[in-house]
């Protein structure tokens, strides 16, 4: 179910980029802790990769349209966007 991937893709990557946003770049700017966005940035980097591959494949099946993927994409570079992908997705596709 591409759909179902997606959602929850949304939802880790809207916290990875908070987390990273909101703790890792002040822990660096403000700390001096390099290593949290030295950790957290590649994490959160896999996790919109993943997020965007499971766009494709959702459009790819037809659960959704090409531009829902780009919608979806722009969405995921906005801070908590990823909590508005997901709950557009569970209305646009029917899942509770």
């Amino acid at each position: 179910m591409p759909g179902r991937a997606v959602r929850l893709l949304a939802i880790a990557e809207a916290l990875t980029l908070l987390t990273l946003i909101f703790i890792a770049v002040p822990l660096k700017h403000i700390g001096g802790i390099r290593q949290a966005t030295t950790v957290l940035g590649p994490v959160h980097g896999l996790t919109f990769l993943a997020f965007c591959w499971a766009a494709v494949r959702a459009w790819s099946e037809g659960a959704i349209e090409r531009r829902d993927v780009v919608r979806l994409v722009i969405g995921a570079c906005l801070p908590f966007g990823g909590f508005v992908n997901e709950r557009w997705l569970r209305r646009r596709l029917g899942q509770a």
